[in-house]
């Protein structure tokens, strides 16, 4: 493995050099830079190097397949990057620039969520956790219901969902280059005790400002008014630095963008997310009713194809998330679960079957990354695309996992990612059937493994 700088020197040119490189940001496994001309980017070399798993080069833009120490390595490409002196002035990670190659909206979309919610990952994996092991607690009679202990490891669980608005508004006021204490102040005041009493009910009752009548809702937990009002503040803030004197800036910005966008989030953009929300709530709820059993197993074979396309993000952030924000729980998160394990078990035929030192050495890398992280992106893209016929397997076995997993109605209580260490956020009346149903998916990518065999001579495989 060479060093991490290193690394970041090579994949800076293979990338066609310091100044084809508009911006940078990552998800919890991949590099995704954004480049003026994609055609100077050398594929086949950067997937060669050491220390990459694989790279996707589609529509979406290229991605970079780190693994789960993406974070140094972007550390350490930040710093190779800026290093340069044609480099030193642009921003250091997410920013508001468009880029110059062509992109469908749907794959903006991804980009965008993907930048808004990566900082959010390892707060809401530990959020989850031990939103799990309590519950768990709870389960087994060690932690009484009642007691105050549990009263503050419940908080301490669940606060990021509550004050989700402000996290997001955060993350979203470094994505569109716009003063994030500005936008958490604005996200803020929707959800003040005395904001939240004026909400009567469900909420959709109206109260007036400056004799306008708006409709209000009970807005923590909400994902799309904090994206939408930071958006808005970003561009009022950049018109409003044009066009006023410097000496009023500190003054006259955070006053106008306050007093114009908290009523705005409040009457708009409120309304429009949770309106949104329901929509979105309510098709998921259509889904499942519909069969559990065709569902789980839908979920669970297509997700690493989602993965695969670096798409996943659309509906864990748009149906996940807020599912679990406003219940406690989501299916969904169960069903993803056995994509993970049909992958891993599937890196565990050729582990068994393969000739090739060097193969099953990753083949183990990759079981251990989906058993310990739940990071499934080296199997996926390492043996998987490679070799085909076992992501095939594995997303065969993921599928009839899901499958079992909608009969008992399987659910987590967490946004986690699947794998061993995160079994504690399905603590419940259906744990059992979760395990087992990870189980039924990792037997069944091993066996369809075994079964298609590995054509490819690279791989070495015993007949």
């Amino acid at each position: 493995m060479p060093s991490l700088e290193n690394l970041s020197r090579q994949l800076l040119v293979l990338m066609g050099g310091p100044d084809n490189i508009i911006s940078v940001t990552h998800c919890a496994t991949r590099l995704r830079p954004v480049l003026k001309d994609r055609a100077l980017v050398k594929t086949a070399e950067i997937d060669a190097l050491d220390g990459v798993t694989g790279v996707v080069n589609k529509e979406a833009g290229l991605q970079i397949i780190i693994g789960t120490n993406v974070g140094e390595v972007y550390d350490a490409f930040m710093k190779v990057w800026q290093a340069d002196d044609a480099t030193s002035q642009k921003a250091e990670t997410e920013t508001s620039e468009v880029p110059s190659e062509k992109r469908s909206w749907f794959n903006g979309f991804v980009a965008l969520v993907v930048s808004i919610f990566s900082p959010l990952l390892p707060l809401l994996a530990g959020a989850g956790l031990l939103r799990g092991f309590t519950i768990l607690a709870n389960e087994i009679g060690w932690l009484p219901t009642e007691s105050s202990t549990n009263v503050l490891l419940t908080l301490a669980a669940t606060s990021v969902f509550y004050f989700l608005p402000l996290l997001i508004a955060v993350t979203s006021a470094k994505r569109f280059a716009t003063s994030p204490y500005i936008a958490m102040a604005i996200m803020g005041a929707l959800i003040m005790p005395d904001f939240i009493g004026l909400v009567k009910g469900d909420g959709g009752n109206t109260i007036t400002f400056l004799g306008i009548a708006i409709p209000v809702f009970n807005y923590t937990s909400q994902i799309i008014p904090a994206i939408l009002t930071t958006w808005l503040q970003s561009k009022m803030e950049l018109f409003m630095k044009k066009k006023i004197p410097n000496s009023l800036h500190m003054i006259v910005i955070p006053t106008v963008l306050l007093f114009v966008l908290v009523p705005v989030a409040a009457g708009i953009f409120g309304p429009l997310g949770n309106y949104l929300s329901i929509g979105i709530a309510n098709g998921v709820g259509w889904l499942s009713n519909i069969n559990q059993v065709i569902t789980g197993a839908v979920v669970g074979g297509i997700w690493n194809i989602l993965i695969l396309f670096g798409v996943h993000w659309a509906p864990n952030t748009m149906v996940v998330i807020p599912e679990v924000a406003k219940t406690g729980h989501s299916a969904f998160i169960a069903y993803a679960a056995n994509a993970n394990f049909g992958m891993a078990g599937a890196a565990f035929a050729i582990f068994l079957k393969s000739r090739n030192r060097k193969l099953k050495n990753f083949s183990l890398t990759a079981i251990t990354s989906v058993f310990l992280s739940g990071i499934v992106e080296p199997a996926i893209y390492g043996l998987g695309v490679k070799f085909k016929s076992p992501l095939v397997a594995g997303c065969l076995g993921a599928a009839i996992g899901g499958a079992f997993m909608g009969i008992f109605h399987v659910i987590g209580n967490a946004f986690v990612f699947g794998g061993l260490t995160t079994i504690p956020a399905f603590a419940g009346p259906t744990l059992w059937a979760y395990i087992v149903g990870l189980v039924i998916s990792f037997a069944g990518g091993l066996a369809f493994t075994l079964l298609f065999g590995v054509k490819d001579p690279e791989a070495e495989m015993n007949q």
